[in-house]
């Protein structure tokens, strides 16, 4: 029978002065790991005329030999189960000359000992006494590249004699989980230290799950639970694990039975942090689910909107604020999933609660259907909308939609807990939709002559349309619809009215000493005024008014 096996070709480390010669910060990390795996409590950098020193206190290196085995990482069972070194090591440092002193002997590997080439070991003639120290030409190991790799390493770091933060990647609080050889601790953004900030930000700043590698720092996104806040510090602990990192980078997690666990196991931290913080606005799903895992939570907390219509953006509708003293049990639901005209419907029943005079407040809300189930997502419900308008007064296609302005309106609401609302409103939504209309436009909305002087131009603007990004600026698009709303009202007073006010307004600067102003064909403007004197201002002669 035929067979195969993986083989590694030995051009492979021919190339090895290409494989790992990666960013400063990789080059970095990757030898504090090895000063750490090796026992050392202590690393002192230094940087000197190009040359970069790098002296720890380790236990130091038994098999030079092992220094340039590429992929034999040279540590025991207990480090490959629980860190899966990936026997990179100094190649990290390729293809720079490197000098490398530990028990009494010393080697340099540069140029072809990088890629095969034998490489003598001598005797030191000045003996380093414990540990190891690494002489070799780099860009200035500072302290700014430095401190993001050493703060969470658990060793002391000095960069030219300063030393490096060295702190807790967790607090106490933080729950074991020996099985997946981690400590897992759930906390709010405010509460991470400005290190956590900065592992984020160098690793794309909206991951939310942190993990430390004995100082090597991975982040990804992962949100189980619906709070978005909520941040997930995950340490490993050196007890065995099968969460791998990517290799040769390092920089990411292997996906795999371990990882889909240790991302199980941030759900289950989610709601036991939730459940000691004693409140949430989880989704009713996810209540359900905390008590598949046996943890009890409370109830979510009342999330809902006062008002049915809403706007991240300008222009915003009328406001509806909710009246002190009503509770959520005395307001009204209402299921814009329903048919036959619930757009309309939604806008009507939100406009009746803003602009009408009732003798119980009406406060509609909208509540998430994702929170149907819990107790406090049931009040009661409106069953049933009616507009009533007057008489027709002026019709006029405005911005995206048609305006009909009518002598008044009347909208009536009825709710399931028996209750009528009705109230006349300067301004509704018109459920009536002709064909015609239909083709064109969705907005459509009735005006009494009362909104002119009632309703900010923005609140009118929210219901034909609003703002269009792909158009002009919004103050430009803004500007266009107050002209046209301008010429509406004045259109209803009557065909000249328009006219009459752009007149008015040129003149509204000038002082109020005046009786009358006369404007002949020519250009020339008259001036009557109160004292009896007049005053004619006649147009340049080289710009005569067309007559």
């Amino acid at each position: 029978m035929e067979t195969i096996c993986a083989t590694v070709n030995q051009r492979l480390l021919s190339k090895a002065n290409r494989l790992f010669t990666g960013s400063l910060q990789g080059r970095i990390i990757e030898i504090l790991q090895n000063a750490r795996r090796a026992g050392a409590t202590k690393v002192d950098i230094a940087n000197k005329d190009g040359m970069v020193t790098v002296r720890d206190n380790g236990g130091g290196i038994d098999d030079f030999a092992k220094l340039l085995d590429l992929g034999t990482s040279g540590w025991d069972e207990a480090m490959e189960t629980s860190e899966d070194p990936a026997g990179v090591g100094v190649f990290s440092l390729a293809p720079r000359r490197v000098t490398i002193h530990s028990g009494g002997k010393t080697v340099t590997i540069e140029g072809g000992g990088w890629t095969g080439a034998l490489v003598p070991i001598e005797s030191d003639p000045e003996p380093v006494r414990a540990g190891t120290v690494l002489e070799f030409e780099d860009e200035p190991w500072s302290h700014s590249a430095v401190d993001i790799n050493a703060v969470f390493c658990g060793m002391d770091v000095t960069v030219d004699g300063t030393a490096c933060p060295n702190l807790p990647f967790l607090s106490d609080q933080a729950a074991q989980h020996p099985k997946l050889g981690c400590r897992i601790e759930v906390r709010e953004s405010s509460s991470l230290n400005p290190w956590h900030h900065s592992a984020k930000r160098e690793r794309w700043h909206y991951n939310n799950v942190i993990v430390n590698f004995h100082g090597q720092v991975v982040c990804f996104d992962c949100h189980p639970v619906s709070e978005h806040g909520l941040h997930f510090l995950v340490d490993m602990t050196g007890e065995p694990t099968g969460i791998r990192l990517m290799l040769p980078a390092r920089t990411c997690l292997v996906e795999n039975d371990a990882l889909a666990a240790m991302k199980a196991a941030l759900e289950v931290e989610a709601f036991r942090y939730v459940q000691r913080r004693g409140q949430h606005a989880f989704h009713y799903k996810e209540f359900l689910r905390a008590k598949q895992l046996d943890i009890t939570l409370p109830e979510a907390r009342p999330t809902f909107n006062v008002g049915l219509l809403s706007s991240c953006e300008p222009p915003e509708p009328i406001e509806v604020t909710m009246p002190e003293g009503v509770p959520l049990e005395r307001c009204y639901r209402f299921d814009p999933d329903r048919e036959n005209g619930a757009e309309a419907d939604e806008g009507n029943i939100h406009l009746l609660a803003a602009l009408g005079k009732l003798d119980e407040p009406l406060v509609p809300v909208s509540i998430s259907k994702n929170h149907d189930g819990y107790s406090w997502a049931k009040p009661p419900t409106v069953t049933d909308v009616k507009v009533m308008a007057g008489k027709e007064l002026y019709k006029y296609w405005l911005w995206s939609g048609h305006v009909t302005c009518v002598d008044s309106i009347a909208i009536t609401v009825r709710t399931s807990d028996g209750q009528k609302f009705s109230s006349p409103v300067c301004m509704a939504i018109s459920p009536e939709l002709d064909e015609k209309a239909a083709r064109f436009c969705e907005e459509r909305v009735l005006l009494t002559p009362e909104a002119e002087h009632r309703l900010r131009s923005e609140e009118l603007w929210y219901h034909l349309g609003g703002w269009n990004e792909d158009g002009d600026t919004y103050d430009t698009q803004f500007l266009g619809f107050e002209e046209d709303l301008e010429r509406f009202w004045a259109n209803i007073t009557g065909p000249d009215e328009f006219l009459r006010r752009n007149i008015v307004r040129s003149i509204d600067g000038l002082e109020r000493n005046w009786t009358s102003i006369v404007m002949v064909p020519n250009g020339a403007v008259t001036i009557h005024f109160k004292n009896g004197g007049a005053k004619t201002i006649n147009p340049p002669t080289d710009h005569p008014v067309n007559s």
